[in-house]
């Protein structure tokens, strides 16, 4: 019998016996589950501006809303989290009122300024700080400035800012971060400094939010945590935990306790509990009720900071990053829901990223 024909006979059989048996049919399942599910998963998982395999190119990607990065609610330092930061701050511990009076003679955010303090000493620990006394990573030809005292570093490092800020015009983060830690520079051979612009962000979000040159774009959709990194986007998944492949219901957003979580937009809060039943194992859960009725969902908080009833504002503080519930680690769960609380579940990205759902 001729080769190919003998070939074509024994496929034949083979084929027969897969398509006409159960044990074939779960072959052939399990093979298709293998090999299209995670196609699917990468398509329905991951917008055109979101790239799981390369999370520094998400950091961009929801800033803007509020020029760069948080604003103070009330336009004044948060003295809570302001107080709180600087508790644990080092050499800096104490000397809050000094990075006020400085700010204050120079004309700028005190709120920036320590920002960016607690960023580049690593909270007011590093050699720099502790042995020169410079607070801001100021150098000259010979190197790291050295100090006589802190407080003479702090007012140097004003005088800097404010030649940057009033006088070249450098009033955003961005901006800054273009001059004070320039990207490819020479001096930063491991590339460090693409990480000063968020970095410096969420520490301006620990203390509250800027008091100079920023905006709130009220009424749209504004990210929960600034310059976030998207962990896992909505859709199809295979589940950290279970293993399961199933649907992910909203966006896992990076953070870090204690991270403050704020509200996406104004409005009431209608759930502010450790969540029971099908919803325990999103830990403590807020959510709020917004116009249109829309409720955006914040799950796995280690901390609640409002109750059911509460209006707050945008930006508001609704309570702290955390992995309560079932979660490998520090997180945001983050939810937009349509029509009711707990009902349709809709990619929030939407809502971030295109104003959808913005007031008439």
């Amino acid at each position: 019998m001729d080769p190919r024909q003998t070939a074509k006979t024994i496929g034949s059989i083979l084929l027969t016996k897969i398509l006409f048996s159960p044990l074939g049919l779960i072959a052939v399942g399990v093979t298709f589950l293998l090999i299209l599910v995670p196609v699917f998963m990468s398509v329905a998982s991951k917008g055109e501006d979101f790239n799981l395999d390369d999370p520094d190119r998400n950091l961009n990607a929801l800033s803007g809303g509020v020029g760069g990065a948080y604003c103070a609610v009330d336009g004044e330092i948060n003295e809570e989290l302001w107080s709180a930061q600087f508790a644990s701050a080092g050499v800096f511990s104490g000397k809050e009122d000094v990075f006020i009076r400085v700010a204050n003679e120079q004309g700028i955010d005190p709120v920036l300024m320590a920002a960016i303090a607690l960023h580049e000493t690593g909270y007011g620990t590093s050699s720099a700080v502790v042995e020169k006394n410079n607070p801001g990573g100021l150098m000259g030809a010979g190197g790291l400035f050295v100090f006589d005292t802190l407080e003479e570093g702090i007012e140097s490092m004003g005088q800097t800012l404010h030649n940057r800020i009033i006088k070249d015009g450098l009033v955003t983060i961005t901006d800054l971060g273009s001059v004070y830690a320039p990207i490819g520079a020479s001096n930063d051979p491991t590339n460090l400094n693409v990480h000063w612009v968020p970095n410096v962000t969420k520490v301006v979000s620990s203390l509250g939010g800027l008091t100079m040159n920023c905006e709130v774009l009220v009424g749209n959709f504004v990210q929960p945590i600034p310059n976030v990194v998207i962990n896992s986007n909505f859709g199809i998944r295979v589940h950290p935990v279970t293993g399961e492949i199933k649907a992910h219901e909203g966006v896992d957003l990076a953070c870090r306790r204690p991270d403050p979580i704020f509200a996406t937009k104004g409005g009431r809060v209608v759930f502010a509990e450790y969540s029971k039943g099908n919803l325990s194992t999103y830990g403590n859960v807020v959510v709020i009720e917004h116009e249109n009725k829309l409720f955006s969902l914040y799950a796995h908080l280690s901390k609640i900071d409002v109750e059911v009833g509460q209006m707050v504002g945008q930006l508001e503080k609704v309570g702290e990053c955390g992995t309560t519930g079932r979660s490998t680690g520090d997180h945001l769960h983050f939810e937009i829901h349509t029509d009711r609380m707990f009902g349709n579940r809709v990619n929030p990205m939407d809502y971030l990223t295109t104003g959808e759902g913005d007031d008439e």
